[in-house]
């Protein structure tokens, strides 16, 4: 089956650490109940918890992106993956308040080559004709890991506790890096399980890419940080479609359980099932968004259609599924506007890693990197604000308001300053330094 399509083969892999990464991420939101029960939590300090995750993830975000460039996806998904491997069994072990925090903050350093390796493996191994559809495939599974887990581990937590899925999931990841790790070469042609057809096809797709990517050449820090000034402009406001993505995604992610119980009134296994629903709804939007966008873009040649508005549209219809949400008197009610506000949020994110690959990708690891910043800097702000925002007010309400209007900016943003390039060449667009904070 795989013979002419080994790439393909080579995607199954890559989803499933994104699976596992997801699935992950979402156990202490399943466990928001038991937890903050068992340490005597408010709010506001769940809130602060939720967010240590992201406080290790960011700048290992940047770190992982530029040792990517440097050094391959291999070396430094492996190392990762180990790392976020044992301090997800090691959350099992928190005993008090700043002990959860510190556990959580290693498991999010551990996870920081996620969304940066993932542009750079989908880089070195499709044709840009393809990035749009793979990357919108892979990423499908950050939202399969909760549509499809989530049940299982309200099922596990109910009854084992709390710490037994931490403790599962670390297991697992330690397998999958095992199989990583044999399995996996940086670049496809160095793959002695791909057809020798399918290498020549793929060369000649990336063209000048896989030149770029295969010189052996170090590059400087500053030299990976700096973007052509000819898409400054687009690169830019794609950093904030990811920023938007991101505080919709991280809020939804880390307190949509807590919204489910606590204000909707859901037992744990009624939230399990209902919470499967939004992320089906957002692995479709992640996977069929990105191959649309390709189509589109085929059909008009124009990437500011297929990649600039496409996003724009469909910010336009989470920011109001955001507020029928609140605006809904069911359950039922806000589940469905819930599931289609996680659809949007995945289409409109679908052909953002394409804008970074198609506009810089020599670059694909660094800019990756500061994509995931942008993207996971939100996961830091989203749920302290909501903890905040759900004690001062006994109320979600305020929070989905907020969301919708950070989404309503990206349609401004994105809609007016991204024009991604249709032909680009370095002499056409000189370098400029992009400064990390």
């Amino acid at each position: 089956m795989f013979k002419k399509n080994f790439r393909w083969a080579m995607m199954v892999f890559i989803m499933l650490i994104f699976f596992i990464q997801f699935v992950d991420r979402v156990i202490i939101s399943v466990a928001t109940g038991p937890m903050m029960e068992e340490f005597g939590l408010s709010p506001s300090q769940w809130g602060i918890v939720l967010s240590a995750f992201f406080w290790g993830l960011v700048p290992f975000g940047v770190i992982a992106g530029i040792a990517a460039d440097r050094y391959g996806s291999k070396k430094v998904f492996t190392v990762g993956a180990i790392w976020w491997s044992l301090f997800t069994a090691a959350t099992a072990g928190a005993f008090n308040f700043v002990s959860l925090i510190i556990a959580r903050i290693f498991f999010g350093a551990g996870e920081g080559p996620s969304l940066s390796n993932g542009v750079r493996i989908v880089t070195n191994w499709f044709s840009p004709k393809e990035y749009s559809s793979a990357l919108g495939l892979a990423f499908s599974a950050v939202y399969l890991g909760p549509a499809l887990a989530t049940p299982i581990l309200a099922w596990m937590i109910m009854d084992y506790g709390w710490r037994f899925p931490f403790i599962v999931m670390g297991i697992v990841g330690l397998i999958w890096t095992f199989f990583w790790h044999k399995l996996f070469t940086d670049r496809p042609e160095a793959n002695k399980r791909m057809s020798d057809e399918e290498k020549e096809w793929l060369l000649q797709e990336q063209g000048d890419l896989a030149k770029l990517a295969t010189s052996g050449e170090k590059k400087s820090v500053k030299e990976l940080l700096t973007i052509p000034k000819g898409v400054r402009g687009t690169i830019l406001a794609n950093m904030w479609a990811f920023f938007c993505v991101g505080y919709a995604l991280f809020f939804l992610l880390t307190w949509l359980p807590g919204y489910l119980s606590l204000e909707r009134g859901l037992d744990l296994k009624s939230m399990g099932f209902a919470l499967s629903v939004p992320w089906i709804g957002a692995a479709l939007g992640q996977a069929i968004g990105g191959r649309l966008s390709d189509t589109i873009y085929k059909h008009t040649n124009s990437r500011r259609i297929a990649r600039a508005y496409w996003t724009v549209f469909w910010f336009c219809i989470l920011a109001a599924s955001l507020v029928l949400v609140v605006q809904s008197q069911t359950v039922t009610g806000a589940v469905v506007f819930l599931t289609i506000g996680a659809m949007s949020l995945a289409s409109a994110a679908a052909p953002l890693g394409a804008v970074v690959a198609e506009t810089v990708p020599e670059k694909a690891g660094s800019m990756g990197g500061l994509a995931q910043v942008a993207q996971t800097l939100p996961g830091i702000l989203a749920p302290i604000i909501t903890g905040f925002i759900v004690e001062a007010t006994n109320s979600f309400s305020n929070a989905f308001y907020l969301a919708a209007v950070i989404i309503a900016s990206g349609v401004v943003i994105v809609g007016v300053f991204s024009r991604p390039p249709e032909r680009r060449t370095e002499a056409d667009n000189p370098a400029v330094p992009i400064n990390v904070h």
